[in-house]
């Protein structure tokens, strides 16, 4: 009987891949077991994006937690001619029993969010569209949170001596916060190095942001910021204050247009100009 059982769970397996649409049957992460019955209709996936989940939370408020990484858009859809019925609130539930099953976090109280480890990797996922009766179609959004590769390098001393000014993306903070994020710590070394090199050079350091939010509390998130990473040079990197000034100009100066997230992560940064 257990054999007939495995035989008949892997027959619906095969079902599911044989009718992907070609180009999703490899996207599917190994640890994202799908719902008997439901195929992969489409799919996107990006080595690296910055997706901003909107949810629920467990105090019925709403949030939101933007996150960068590996990210995967996974869109299912009920074979035609299944039988069982799936409702949208058993398709979530049954994610969220899996998730506290691995000792991860269920974080919405619709039980749609969720946030576990996979492979050494801090893994965020959603599941969207999960509503009726008998659910015909769902979506599961999921970010590998990684901070991005980068492929090109320009060395600070070029860039500073070319342009009078090099930018940071490896300064990383919460969303609307000013602590700097332990990760951080290769980004300001270089900083650190830079100016222990130079050391006549004066710099600014200048907060940016994107334009979501309200314009005067990005003016003051970036200066608050800016400072924070002074302070850091300071009195982490032992750099003389006298040589630092900091400043914050909100989303005044993009580097890229706000209408993609991929644009907004680009205006996200902390620039190092000379005085």
């Amino acid at each position: 009987m257990k054999r007939f059982v495995l035989l008949v769970l892997i027959s619906l397996s095969l079902l599911s891949s044989a009718q992907d649409k070609k180009g999703c049957d490899t996207v599917e992460p190994k640890y994202m077991t799908r719902i008997p019955g439901f195929y992969l209709s489409n799919c996107e996936q990006s080595e690296y994006k910055t997706y901003k989940f909107s949810y629920k939370a467990l105090s019925n408020a709403g949030e939101s937690k933007e996150v960068s990484g590996r990210f995967y858009r996974l869109t299912y859809t009920k074979i035609a001619g299944e039988a069982r019925k799936f409702s949208g609130g058993q398709i979530r539930l049954n994610y969220h029993n899996a998730v506290v099953k691995a000792k991860g976090s269920s974080l919405s109280v619709r039980q749609n969010f969720f946030k576990m480890k996979q492979e050494g990797k801090i893994v965020w996922f959603k599941v969207d569209n999960a509503e009726d009766d008998d659910d015909q179609g769902f979506d599961i959004y999921i970010i590998e949170e990684e901070n991005m590769k980068q492929d090109v390098v320009v060395n600070m001393s070029e860039g500073m001596e070319q342009e009078g000014k090099f930018a940071l993306y490896g300064i990383l903070f919460d969303v609307g916060k000013s602590v700097i994020k332990p990760e951080s710590a290769p980004a300001l070394q270089e900083i650190v190095d830079y100016l222990t090199a130079n050391p006549t050079v004066k710099i600014y350091v200048v907060g940016h942001t994107d334009n979501t939010g309200v314009f005067a509390s990005n003016i003051t998130l970036s200066k608050a910021r800016a400072k924070a990473v002074k302070d850091y040079l300071v009195t982490k990197g032992k750099i003389a204050a006298a040589r630092l000034g900091s400043d914050g100009v909100g989303s005044l100066c993009p580097v890229a247009a706000n209408k993609t997230e991929e644009g907004k992560a680009l205006n996200r940064r902390v620039e190092i100009v000379m005085q």
